[in-house]
């Protein structure tokens, strides 16, 4: 099938967060939710990156339910203000899409305890969501986009041990990424498993790979330096921010996910049903990585704010 910018439907009246949306696919999503009428939530980790693309945004498309709102993954205290924050100040949310990503860093504890990739990519994100999810049932039909990676497919040779994630010595900074990414897609199918057997109906979660994109993370991870002869070469097959954004802009917008209750599938470009692979499709592995995620944050979430239930965390 095919799916351009113009297909995304008018969103008067909705309201999405995007995070990590002031470069890349992230920026270039929140600028077409935006164009499209509905109330947008920049999620990230600098102000003014933020405020200036707030602005940007709000020239280009005239819409001014715009907003930036702190957000740094890294830190469960500063998931737990951001979604106090939202709980707080508005009463519905049907777009969660969660976008923010890196790759190939260093080994490095955050504030918690939790490796860094895999607090980004990973633990942030399920606490954000499952913070966030009686908003989003209660506003239904919603949807909840998860950015995976073709990476995820290295766990076929490596599996990943959840639990020990954030040990140095398990820790490859090529081989950690695959991991944290194969982790959005069990997040996915297994979030949409327990949706289902609690009989709600209403929320749509599913995850794509976007597409190779030349964005911020491949510079600041050193994997390519501008103006190198690989940043030249890699430009004759990466695809462009516009493009790589479309098949997640698909599953946040397009009323196919509703008319065809389109749930837990795994998409890439451009709009693409997809199959990942047989590590991700296991339900053992899919219920070890939620109970190792649900134990970290019983453990270091603020507060013990983590135990608020959230139809018994599902």
């Amino acid at each position: 099938m095919t799916f351009t910018l113009n297909d995304i439907p008018d969103l008067s009246g909705k309201i999405a967060i995007v995070t990590g949306s002031t470069a890349g696919i992230g920026k270039v999503s929140a600028l077409e939710l935006a164009r499209k009428n509905c109330h947008v939530i920049i999620a990230c980790r600098n102000q003014t990156k933020g405020n200036a693309v707030v602005k940007e945004i709000q020239e280009q498309t005239g819409n001014q339910n715009v907003e930036c709102i702190i957000l740094d993954l890294t830190s469960l205290a500063s998931v737990k203000q951001f979604t106090t924050t939202i709980l707080t100040q508005f009463d519905q949310l049907h777009i969660l899409l969660n976008n923010a990503g890196v790759l190939d860093v260093p080994y490095r504890l955050t504030e918690d305890g939790i490796e860094s990739m895999f607090a980004t990519n990973h633990v942030g994100h399920f606490y954000l969501t499952l913070e966030l999810l009686p908003l989003l049932i209660k506003s239904g039909p919603s949807r909840i986009v998860n950015v995976a990676s073709m990476m995820h497919g290295m766990t076929t040779i490596t599996g990943a041990e959840f639990d020990k994630m954030s040990e140095e010595q398990y820790f490859n900074r090529k081989t950690h990424y695959g991991k944290t990414k194969v982790a959005n897609i069990l997040f996915t199918y297994e979030l949409n498993r327990r949706l289902k057997a609690k009989g709600i109906n209403n929320v749509y979660v599913n995850c794509n790979h976007p597409g190779a994109i030349k964005t911020d993370p491949y510079y600041e991870s050193g994997f390519l330096t501008k103006g190198s002869l690989l940043d030249s070469f890699t430009s004759l097959f990466f695809v462009s921010p516009e493009e790589g954004a479309l098949t997640q802009l698909y599953l946040a917008t397009s009323p196919e996910i509703e008319q065809n209750d389109i749930k837990g599938q795994y998409y890439v470009p451009t709009a693409k049903l997809s199959s990942s692979n047989g590590f991700s499709k296991s339900e053992e592995n899919a219920t070890k990585l939620w109970n190792v995620t649900e134990k970290l944050l019983e453990e270091k979430a603020p507060g013990g704010s983590f135990h608020a239930p959230v139809e018994a965390k599902l």
